[in-house]
């Protein structure tokens, strides 16, 4: 018996990749039944209307507020009814038949897997970040420029990953939220995405409880997805405040939910420490007085 597959993209203001997503959905899948639920988070009038006038297939859920990336998805998964959610971001193109390939290893080759995931590419073909570390003290340490004091330790635990050169599928501790593909029973037995987190972080927080809770996640090197934008957070020539607000308040989040409010202090105290240094050497262009207040209350 085929198992039924549920695609949930959240939706907020996406008018301008969303449609290149659904499409590439539907041109690669194949032999697979499946759904797509998308959930807007209280977009533009324009970025509705584009999805209900070209994609009357699928099942559009319209938030009046935005709810935030984990509450959206968990209200898409509310809606599912497949065995299998597939949670991928707007902003990607299948370049295959991944949901197929995903079935199959969660079948047949992986039978105790809770979830996978796709190497994630930019749209010329480079690795991006795929999957990560779960977060630690002294991964935080060497992010905020420590790292070329143990720089042969510090690529072993980056948060970030992108695929290598890898030939088999491959454990990791967490999947990037761009592509997870997990075990709709699982997902709901360890209540979904926690819903504090607003915006980053909700996905390495479900991974972990996963890891935890003993179940394996792995990453399908040959199953090429495009992430046409990627985390670009920290890459902006402009400081953005208000991305860095929500990715501070997520972050200390974590820390404090994972590993107590002494951890999370510390890793506080180290970024606040690392903005000074880099307004000093002029490494960066941001208002201090500004990003340490959003550090500081985060």
């Amino acid at each position: 018996m085929k198992k039924k597959v549920s695609v949930i993209i959240v939706n907020f203001n996406s008018e301008s990749t969303i449609g290149s997503c659904l499409q590439s959905i539907y041109k690669h899948t194949a032999g697979t039944d499946f759904e797509i639920i998308v959930v807007d988070n209280a977009s533009e009038p324009a970025s509705i209307n584009y999805i209900k006038d070209h994609f009357s297939g699928i099942k559009l859920i319209q938030n009046n507020e935005n709810k935030g990336f984990g509450a959206a998805n968990n209200i898409g998964a509310g809606y599912a009814s497949g065995e299998y959610l597939f949670f991928l971001n707007p902003d990607t193109l299948l370049q295959d038949n991944a949901i197929e390939r995903f079935i199959r290893f969660m079948e047949k080759e992986q039978p105790d897997a809770a979830s996978c995931g796709g190497c994630l590419i930019t749209k010329d073909g480079d690795p991006t970040t795929s999957w990560g570390n779960f977060p630690s003290f002294l991964q935080e340490l060497g992010s905020t420029g420590f790292s070329r004091f143990f720089r042969w330790h510090y690529e072993k635990i980056r948060l970030g990953k992108a695929c290598k050169n890898e030939k088999h599928p491959f454990q990791v501790p967490f999947i990037t939220g761009a592509d997870i593909f997990i075990r709709k029973k699982i997902f709901h037995k360890l209540g979904g995405f926690d819903e504090s987190f607003f915006l980053y972080y909700e996905e390495t927080d479900l991974f972990y409880r996963l890891y935890k809770a003993g179940y394996k996640s792995y990453i399908l090197p040959d199953v090429k997805i495009v992430h046409l934008e990627g985390t670009t957070l920290l890459k902006e020539e402009a400081f953005n405040y208000k991305t860095w607000s929500f990715w501070e308040k997520s972050r200390y989040y974590y820390f404090r939910k994972h590993r107590g409010a002494v951890v999370a202090g510390m890793v506080k105290t180290m970024q606040a420490f690392s903005f000074v240094i880099q307004k000093i050497t002029g490494n960066r262009t941001f208002q201090l007085k500004k990003v340490l207040k959003i550090t500081w209350r985060a």
